[in-house]
């Protein structure tokens, strides 16, 4: 299998790679920099792959076991360490891995003020203290290095200056000089760019599957962060479809106002603040189209509304009102949950 032949773009990036591992010159530590969506995770598990991999010299299969469980970042001897809080359950990190391999796109970012720990540089050494499991040596990745406390930076410090014996330890980022110098300097950093707008466009429609429209607005925002842009693409289609699920619900008339108030809270608690700006923003556009449609002419988002039993022109105006109202709280800082129960319960009310 040909090495880093899924990320794109990255020329330079790649080819320092490819030169390392073919010489068989992979150093004991590196720091891949770079903006997010840029393929710095997936060159650290290819990095992993050419260190572990026992069928091809040199490079790696892709299609062993140990290359399969790398891929699916359950691998004994290839551990990816991510910032977390006190409060962050074992659980939760799982999910966010599972999402992040079945899409390709979710960051593995934790919601909150999170932050590496000097426990979590601990357990590093503790690691790399031991024999390997399957024998082919090890491999660390930090993901947002930048989040590396002092003392947890410092804790690290030692053993990148005497790294154990087939060893590698990888720090993946997106602000470099956020990092102690210390750290800098006993790591060989390679740097990922930001992509041009018509790439991150083409990602986009590859990966989400987004109108060519929407992918070159949303290719413009991201200022060349592939990631940003498939966060926000990914976004999009997901919160569209929530919508259209909260819209169903709000009509419904099997749907107590309790259990409604009740989803609603699932979600703000779900999507926190700026999802739930982008679900009502998606609201506001999806009552905009069924008003539309009730008035007999073509809906501008998207092409099919939901058929809803009393979504007359008359009851959907004062909805998208109070939907509006909800966006203009959200960005005055009022609670979400609070903001979007009022915009859906004040909905219901005119449905009746």
């Amino acid at each position: 299998m040909e090495m880093f032949s899924t990320i794109k773009g990255q020329h330079q990036a790649k080819e320092l790679l490819l030169s390392a591992v073919k010489s068989d010159r992979l150093a004991h530590a590196y720091i891949l920099a770079g903006p997010d969506g840029s393929g710095r995770l997936t060159a650290a598990l290819d990095m992993a792959k050419a260190r572990i991999c026992p069928v091809v010299e040199r490079g790696f299969c892709g299609s062993c076991k140990h290359c399969l469980q790398i891929d699916g970042m359950t691998h004994p001897d290839v551990r990816i360490t991510i910032p977390a809080m006190k409060t962050t359950k074992v659980e939760d990190v799982a999910d966010l891995f599972k999402t992040r391999i079945r899409d390709g796109v979710t960051p593995l970012r934790i919601a909150g003020n999170t932050y590496i720990s000097i426990d979590q540089m601990r357990e590093v050494g503790h690691r790399l203290s031991r024999k390997s499991f399957e024998g082919y040596g090890f491999v660390e990745i930090i993901y947002d290095a930048h989040k590396l406390r002092r003392e947890a930076a410092n804790s690290i410090l030692k053993t990148l200056e005497e790294p154990p014996d087939g060893a590698m330890i990888v720090l993946v980022t997106s602000r470099v000089t956020g990092m102690l110098p210390t750290v800098r300097s006993r790591a060989h950093t390679v740097r990922f760019g930001r992509l041009t707008t018509s790439l991150v466009e083409d990602l986009l429609i590859e990966r989400t599957g987004v109108s060519r429209e929407e992918a070159s607005r949303l290719a413009v925002q991201a200022d060349g962060s592939p990631g940003k842009a498939l966060v926000s693409g990914k976004s999009k289609i997901k919160e569209s479809n929530q919508a259209v699920t909260l819209m169903e619900m709000i009509f419904s008339k099997s749907l107590g106002d309790m259990e409604l108030v009740e989803e609603v809270n699932t979600l703000s608690r779900k999507l926190g603040r700026d999802g739930i700006l982008v679900l009502c923003s998606e609201l506001t556009s999806l009552t905009h189209d069924l008003r539309r449609a009730a008035a007999g002419s073509k809906p501008i988002s998207r092409e099919d509304v939901p058929e809803l039993s009393g979504a007359d022109c008359e009851t959907l105006q004062g909805m998208e009102i109070l939907f509006r109202q909800c966006e203009q709280r959200l960005k005055a800082n009022v609670s979400p949950s609070m903001a979007i129960a009022a915009a859906v319960v004040g909905s219901r009310r005119r449905v009746r």
